[in-house]
């Protein structure tokens, strides 16, 4: 009886859909011994004649995975327990009846022009909606399908352009993590899952940096975004030696409050988040003015070290010189070098002064305005 219940089922049996179709999703397991998906029950003296050609090894991965409703009903599956049915990995099962919820949703998409089921609703028993179906709660269907949109999407991916072909609306906010156990993401983490990390926002890609991020790998699961970003990687981009603030300061600012705690865990707090925090122990009474004076000019003294480390130039970044090209002689100099004349001054391509010191270059801009636009301040105002 449940084979009637959906014409997808009855076009498998039919040879009407495309044998690939079901291979998609990932198999269920490499075992020799397990029944092979694309086995069809064959004219014998071993197997009843009624049933040659019926695709068993589809409609059997169809009910270990969920698609038609046996396990669901308490009695079929006692029906198959009986003679040792084996039912597959269970972290694959969807726990609603996939087959007969997309023969219900489709006709409720042909009726109404659209996928959004009420929670409550349930299929009439009145023309113009299939009678077969009636007393179906599809709503409750729908509802559970939203919540398992991480596991469609990780599992189901056939299934996910079923539901696609009748528009059908997912909403992020529903969706169950995969791990149930795992650390529930707050909408920081969900912005980056989403639209990127804010330091990562950068006007200027430096080359080779996506060749060496994919050769390097993620630092943690490779399924989450966030662990595509490396802080190592535009750190460059934006330190600046003996200012202040940092990009936790930044971040903090904006309103990512959690990232920039994130950051401080691991690279330490900026000499102005230092100073917030001795300013507020020193109004609260908790340190006295002898541990704030030593403490500003602790900070006096490690800002004067950074700019002075960052402005004495180091011996390799006097003279670069990957072989052919000398990139320490400035344009003009080059010039009269070439010709092997002297330059306008008197000076002489021998003259050591070509040998300049190479300028530190300027803190690159940062592209903030994509950062802005979707800050997690509503009003826009500034923290």
């Amino acid at each position: 009886e449940s084979l009637r219940l959906s014409p997808f089922e009855l076009a498998a049996m039919n040879g009407d859909s495309p044998d690939d179709l079901d291979d998609l999703d990932a198999p269920w397991s490499e075992d020799e011994d397990d029944l092979d998906d694309k086995f069809s029950v064959v004219a014998s003296n071993d197997w009843p004649e009624h049933l040659a050609g019926m695709k068993l090894g589809q409609i059997v991965s169809r009910i270990r995975e969920g698609g038609l409703e046996v396990k669901h009903l308490p009695e079929r599956k006692a029906m198959l327990d009986d003679i040792d049915f084996d039912w597959g990995d269970p972290r694959r099962f969807i726990d609603v009846p996939f087959e007969k919820v997309m023969c219900a949703l489709f006709g409720y998409f042909m009726i109404r022009g659209d996928t959004f089921v009420r929670p409550g609703f349930v299929m009439p028993e009145e023309r113009p909606w299939p009678t077969i179906l009636a007393g179906f709660e599809l709503g409750s269907a729908v509802a559970r399908l939203r919540q398992l949109q991480n596991f469609l999407e990780t599992y189901h991916p056939v299934k996910m352009s079923l539901l696609r072909m009748v528009d059908f609306s997912f909403f992020p906010e529903l969706a169950e993590p995969l791990d149930p156990n795992a650390d529930e993401m707050n909408m920081e983490h969900l912005y980056v899952e989403t639209f990127g990390h804010p330091l990562y926002h950068i006007s200027t890609v430096p080359l080779g940096l996506p060749e060496r991020m994919l050769a390097d790998g993620p630092n943690g699961p490779p399924e989450k975004l966030s662990s595509w970003y490396n802080y190592e990687y535009v750190r460059e981009f934006h330190e600046r030696p003996g200012a202040l603030t940092d990009v936790a300061d930044w971040m903090r600012d904006i309103g990512f409050v959690q990232l920039a705690e994130e950051h401080e865990q691991k690279y330490g707090q900026s000499h102005y988040r230092q100073l917030f925090l001795l300013k507020e122990k020193l109004e609260n009474g908790e340190i006295g003015q002898d541990i704030w004076d030593q403490e500003i000019e602790r900070i006096q003294e490690e800002v004067m070290l950074e700019f002075e480390n960052w402005s004495q130039p180091s011996e390799k970044s006097q003279i670069m010189n990957d072989g052919e090209f000398d990139y320490s002689i400035d344009e003009d100099s080059y010039y009269y070098q070439t010709l092997e004349l002297g330059s306008a001054g008197g000076n002489s391509p021998d003259s050591p002064q070509f040998e300049r010191r190479m300028i530190p270059n300027q803190t690159r801009d940062v592209m903030e305005e994509p950062v802005a636009e979707f800050s997690l301040n509503g009003d826009g105002d500034d923290m």
